[in-house]
């Protein structure tokens, strides 16, 4: 028994799938490039102005080349795949923000280096991202490199890339590929390339596109629209719209190189219009990612979606509620990749550190949840049944002793205890008791193996700061 299902219908998924045909060959993607817009041309779409116009063979071609299934590289023999049947967990992606306890800050170098300290510790998160938060205390000239940097210093596992220019494009590709030391079209970075909702792609995101993809380099393209604002404020146009747009996305990376991987992604949610603002902890986000993880197995594409969202402002029952349910969403369906795993609440705009820790917990409970119960059918099961009889005990039991971690998930931050003890103790809230394993997390971690090689890769790049790393 598991919990998995993309809730949509074939006929729904299609019907879906037609809009966004029409949508593509009748209204267009503005494509803010004259390269972009001149591979279209030659490929046989329509282009008027910077506005292209996509047909349906074209759509067919594009997909038909992109793969269903791809790793993306770490060091030490460290790899993710993406694709249905795979789940990867990452990071935060750009909160402005950090919370721990009472205290609110702007992001700094030293919140950068303990976040990617807990990243690599952490039993959840199995990639790290450079674009987790931007530290304002580092010159903005290097501050791009000092992200990879770190981020390279800090871990094994397999790394988000940079997008923001097409020098942090080159520098973070290249700065990871002189490091590991690998082959020069291996899949060592994962690229996002937001389009602007609707219907639109700037040209820095298309250069970013164009240059991943012409090194075999991964990318996603997460749609963020508000619903009522940037994109019809009805849920299933809003679908057409993020479709037409991830199809773009998807079809220009196919069209400069056949093959190369990329993500289907949508992140948008709901839109509070007494305020205008993006309700990222609404339902609405569960429905979308359950319509974006139907049209990406449609596409045979693996798919974005989820995270542990919430627009809570502390780690309250809003911040619980909000991101059980977005994730949970994320876990239930055939989505591979879910970014934001972890502490991201207000929208995006803040990094929780209390939050992180209480977010592991509760994917780990999900998980729980989403694997379903294993049927046990075996003798030594109606043995214990007998052994125990009417009216008898199991805590004794051996098969008690044998089973019981596997079979009950065990909090680490919640209260369980009687009342009076929790008295006793202090009336610690969930909150409280993560913010006190803190420290012990953070002292943790220890720095993977590096070479002089690798060392002297990184001071290339960020010189003296490396000392700071």
């Amino acid at each position: 028994m598991q919990v998995k299902e993309n809730f949509f219908s074939n006929d729904e998924v299609e019907k879906l799938h037609e809009m966004t045909l029409e949508v593509l060959e009748k209204d267009g993607v503005e494509m803010d490039d004259d390269y972009a817009c001149d591979v279209f041309r030659r490929h046989g779409a329509k282009v008027d102005g910077h506005v292209v116009h996509i047909g349906r063979d074209l759509v067919d071609q594009a997909l038909s080349t992109a793969p269903s299934e791809f790793k993306i590289y770490g060091r030490n023999g460290k790899y993710v795949t993406l694709g249905e049947g795979h789940k990867v967990f990452a990071p935060a992606s750009g909160p402005l923000f950090v919370s721990r306890g009472d205290d609110h800050h702007s992001n700094r170098a030293e919140d950068y280096k303990n976040f990617q300290k807990m990243d690599h510790t952490s039993k959840i998160m199995n990639m790290l991202n450079p674009n987790l938060i931007e530290p304002q205390d580092i010159d903005r000239k290097v501050v791009r490199d000092y992200q990879m940097a770190v981020c390279l210093r800090y871990t094994d596992k397999p790394l988000m890339g940079l997008t923001t220019s097409l020098q942090d494009c080159q520098h973070s590709i290249d700065m990871t590929q002189r490091f590991y030391g690998s082959p020069d079209d291996q899949t060592v970075s994962f690229g996002l390339i937001n389009p602007m909702s609707p219907l639109k792609y700037n040209k820095t995101m298309l250069n970013a596109c164009r240059y991943f993809a012409e090194r075999n380099q991964a990318t996603m393209f997460p749609c963020c629209s508000m619903p009522g604002v940037t994109s019809p404020v009805t849920l299933s146009s809003t679908v057409v719209v993020n479709n037409a747009e991830n199809l773009a996305g998807i079809i220009y990376a196919q069209l400069i190189r056949p093959g190369a991987p990329v993500v289907y992604s949508n992140t948008s949610t709901g839109c509070d219009m007494r305020y205008m603002t993006s309700a990222i902890g609404a339902p609405e986000a569960v429905l979308i990612s359950f319509a974006a993880a139907s049209l990406a197995k449609y596409y045979n594409i693996p798919c974005r979606t989820g995270g542990s969202l919430s627009d809570a402002k502390c780690v309250d029952y809003q911040a619980g509620q909000e991101s059980t349910l977005t994730m949970l969403a994320a876990m239930m369906t055939s989505t591979s990749f879910i970014l934001h795993s972890c502490g991201v609440m207000n929208s995006f705009n803040t990094l929780s550190y209390e939050k992180y820790l209480l977010d592991e917990q509760n994917i780990e409970m999900i998980r729980k949840i989403v694997n379903g119960m294993k049927i046990f059918t075996g003798d030594k099961e109606l043995e214990n049944i007998s052994d125990v009889g009417p009216g008898g005990q199991y805590i004794s039991e051996e098969h008690t002793m044998e089973y019981m971690y596997s079979e009950l998930y065990t909090t680490r931050l919640f209260n369980k205890m009687g009342y009076p003890s929790w008295v006793k103790e202090g009336k610690k809230d969930a909150a409280r008791l993560a913010g006190e394993k803190i420290e012990e997390r953070l002292e943790s971690f220890e720095y993977p193996d590096i070479t002089k090689e690798q060392e002297s890769v990184l001071r290339e790049y960020i010189g003296d700061l490396y000392d700071a790393i």
